[in-house]
């Protein structure tokens, strides 16, 4: 395991708090203030909410129930685009070829 020294882990707890930050930034628009004051507080708090959105997880792996096989449970919103993205072009392949 490294070691790392001060300066280090101050670099990274910036990127860190930049990278919350930049999301609060984004999802929280309409609002008129940030969720935190400075960016110390993003680097050491949480920021997610229990939001669909936010709480969506993949589980698309194949699981065996109580009937033998069955298909996933659930897609990410980041799967779920790919599968309309490829359905969109498979669609317009099928317009293409007629």
């Amino acid at each position: 395991m490294a070691i790392h020294d001060r300066a280090y882990n101050r670099a990274k707890s910036w990127s860190k708090a930049l990278r919350k930050y930049h999301i609060d930034r984004d999802v929280s628009a309409g609002k008129w203030w940030p969720m935190y004051n400075n960016l110390h507080q993003y680097a050491d708090n949480k920021i997610h909410c229990s939001c669909p959105m936010c709480s969506a997880k993949t589980n698309n792996k194949k699981r065996n129930g109580p009937r033998g096989w069955e298909p996933s449970k659930n897609w990410s919103i980041s799967d779920k685009k790919k599968i309309d993205n490829m359905e969109n072009q498979l669609e317009d392949l099928d317009k293409n070829n007629d």
